[in-house]
């Protein structure tokens, strides 16, 4: 990135020098960002090489890295940092946006609602061929993207709800319901899904369903977040004029994001390590746990104000009575959150131990960043 970031200096115009010519679709959101991106950029290559910034370096910096590595591919799947997005949006003039999410940060130095009034801006800067890819289930991001010139709403879930409660346009109480969410106080209601996941497993796949196409597909990608994945990875392709069914089938071949997802082996226990960096990615970890019936390690490093304070949202009283392994430089703090919610636990000194000390079969990691960055290191050199 320091190439990226002295090209900007420099040259202040040489992002949209490295996109020229290029069809742009941008990924944001506060979680997911990188394996959605990892997933659209499967999804486009029926239509030629895709270059991405697949490492998440995903400011200014990082992405005239990653494009001036490749100059010669004509595709383009941008992972994009929620504050920098107006300023991509400028400079690519993007094919298509894809927005996942919007909920709060800690120590960002920049507010949900600050992150909110940029997107709104952002909205108003794409060209009007852009698709603005949205997840209509999420209040927030619908009303920041509401003045985008071509929505295309996916029904990409709403699994923490405590960011989304109030209407950021009036301020009054969003209601929920089987219909969808709306706002009582000014009429803002969920729109309807273009594009929808229908049914299906990680076995035998799912079937996604946008406008007058489906396609079945394989994610391998665990929980939730890969076959909704897949619905904004395809809604980018056919946004691109990009067959469907072939986009389908190189999202299939999807298995590792970073080092995430992609299965360890430890003694005969499969273990797939998930970053998370707020209350909403650890809520995804344990309804994950929970719902295949998994165990669960959590691996807490220390990593400033944000250690474990994200940890102390999190709904781990879910997990009930079944027991937790814990490790990392920061493991008396998960302890103490474990406590508070009445989960049993155990500490583990270092993070192969902790694994093993689970039943053989499949074993979810939750990290923070740096243990996630410790961790993932540790494994992949111990399967070499």
């Amino acid at each position: 990135m320091i190439g990226g970031r002295t090209a900007l200096r420099l040259a202040p115009g040489v992002l949209g020098e490295l996109a020229r010519d290029r069809s742009s679709v941008l990924v944001t959101g506060t979680n997911g960002k990188s394996t959605v991106t990892a997933l659209v950029a499967a999804a486009l290559t029926p239509g030629g090489s895709v270059v991405t910034n697949g490492t998440g370096a995903n400011m200014p910096d990082g992405i005239v890295t990653a494009l001036d590595a490749d100059r010669a591919s004509r595709l383009a799947a941008i992972e994009v940092d929620e504050v920098y997005l107006q300023q991509v949006v400028r400079d690519t003039q993007p094919r298509a946006v894809v927005v996942l999410n919007a909920f709060r940060e800690y120590t960002r130095g920049v507010s949900l609602a600050a992150t909110l009034a940029h997107w709104a801006q952002a909205a108003d800067a794409l060209p009007v061929d852009c698709a603005t890819i949205i997840n209509v289930e999420d209040p927030l991001v619908v009303w920041a993207f509401r003045s985008a010139p071509w929505l295309v709403g996916v029904a990409g879930g709403l699994g923490w709800r405590a960011d989304a409660e109030l209407c950021p346009a009036c301020g009054a109480a969003h209601e929920f319901g089987e219909a969808g969410w709306w706002c009582p106080g000014c009429g803002l209601r969920q729109p309807a899904a273009d594009w929808r996941v229908s049914g299906g497993d990680e076995q035998t796949g799912w079937t996604v369903i946008g406008p007058d196409q489906q396609a079945r597909v394989l994610v391998r990608i665990p929980g939730r977040t890969g076959p909704v994945g897949a619905a904004f990875a395809l809604a980018s392709a056919a946004a691109l004029g990009l067959d469907v069914g072939e986009a389908a089938e190189r999202i299939s071949r999807v298995g590792d994001v970073d080092g995430r997802y992609l299965p360890f082996d430890v003694d005969g226990r499969s273990a797939r390590l998930l970053m998370l960096k707020n209350p909403a990615g650890w809520a995804e970890a344990i309804d994950l746990a929970v719902g295949a019936g998994l165990p669960l390690v959590v691996a807490v490093d220390p990593f400033g104000p944000k250690d474990t304070t994200t940890m102390w949202e999190a709904p781990f009283e879910r997990l009930g009575d079944r027991e937790v392994a814990v490790t990392g430089g920061r493991a008396s703090d998960a302890l103490a959150v474990l406590a508070a919610a009445g989960v049993p636990a155990v500490e583990m000194s270092e993070a192969t131990g902790a694994i093993r000390s689970r039943p053989p079969g499949e074993v979810v990691v939750a990290c923070n960043y740096p243990a996630f960055r410790r961790i993932s290191r540790q494994l992949r050199d111990g399967a070499r």
